[in-house]
């Protein structure tokens, strides 16, 4: 891409980490392996300090910093709710205003204006390369002033309260942490989910096991609803356990404000069916393990099947897996 600030998934690679942070380098590197992954771009790391410096915002930021108590949760929600309020109403500069802008309207169409806008977080001169689950994440963002405000937002979420405790519990410099928003286009799932290359729970490394439900899987992800479960022999792709859970809760668009996400009941008919064929989950572990081999470790997938098509949203290392 043209623009300084900007780079498209192909350009990002792990050199770019601390530019870029984890996840973006992760979609560089899963783009270029040739898995679909929803295309997009990176709003670099220095856009944020960019916009702070243009807004005069170092100095307020740094003063609120060392004001912050540490001892009580109450505090420190006041303290970085005050940060957040500074990032989410800065201005950006007009080159960054207008290059988000343009990406925008190049990635989408009238068939499909949304996108997903995600915070790929690092920390500099660090071996950190992301706090999964730590930052914000938008589904079905539509329009560029939209997109415009959930790029700050995802700026101004590097200082949520659990966040800002996390970096001083592990004594990361605050100023050290990166962010770098990634616009996606919009993936609109019929089912979605995680996938382990190893067994998380028997740490069998021979075993893939596969969470799923209907619509974003935010929902397997944050673990708030009841999902089908299934665990593949790598020998083979053979199904070893096959769980059908009843599930009741899914995350799907918000067609009453025709933008953002939304917690709904599963319909009925819908409940005690099958988020996976067959085909759909040996798809599935072919194509771990096709991530797995370039990555060279045990890795968490995160995907998404839109009609027959399987995207490719995440991939990273398992945590808590022996070496």
């Amino acid at each position: 891409m043209t623009n300084s600030w900007l780079r498209s998934l192909p350009e990002l690679h792990d050199d770019h980490v601390e530019s870029c942070g984890g996840k973006a380098a992760n979609l560089g590197k899963l783009t270029k392996l040739g898995v679909n992954v929803p295309p997009g771009f990176c709003v670099l790391a220095e856009a944020l300090t960019a916009t702070l410096e243009e807004n005069g915002l170092i100095a307020p930021i740094e003063s609120a910093t060392r004001q912050l108590d540490f001892d009580s949760f109450e505090a420190i929600e006041a303290g970085t709710a005050e940060i957040r309020g500074m990032i989410a109403n800065a201005l950006l500069p007009a080159s960054l205003r207008d290059g988000i802008a343009a990406a925008y309207r190049d990635l989408v169409s009238s068939a499909n204006p949304y996108v997903a806008v995600r915070s790929s977080v690092a920390v500099k001169d660090s071996a950190i390369s992301s706090f999964p689950g730590m930052m914000d994440t938008y589904h079905y963002v539509v329009g560029e002033d939209d997109v415009l405000d959930k790029v700050r937002e995802c700026w101004a979420s590097l200082w949520s309260a659990r966040a800002a405790y996390l970096r001083h519990h592990k004594r990361i410099p605050h100023h050290q942490n990166v962010i770098a928003p990634v616009i996606q286009l919009m993936v609109n799932p019929d089912t979605a989910g995680v996938l382990f290359t190893a067994n998380p729970v028997t740490k069998d490394r021979g075993e893939i096991m596969i969470e799923a439900n209907w619509g974003l899987g935010e929902s397997v992800v944050s673990g708030r609803s009841m999902n089908d479960y299934f665990v593949i022999d790598k020998d083979g792709l053979g199904l070893r356990q096959r769980k059908i859970a009843r599930k009741t809760l899914c995350v799907v668009m918000d067609d009453g404000r025709g933008s953002g996400r939304v917690e709904r009941p599963v319909p009925p008919h819908l409940a005690e069916k099958p988020t996976l064929s067959d085909g759909q989950l040996r798809e599935l572990a072919e194509t771990g393990m096709r991530i797995e081999r370039a990555y060279g470790f045990s890795v968490d997938v995160e995907w998404a099947y839109q009609g027959p098509t399987l995207f490719i949203l995440q991939a990273r290392k398992i945590r808590d897996l022996q070496d």
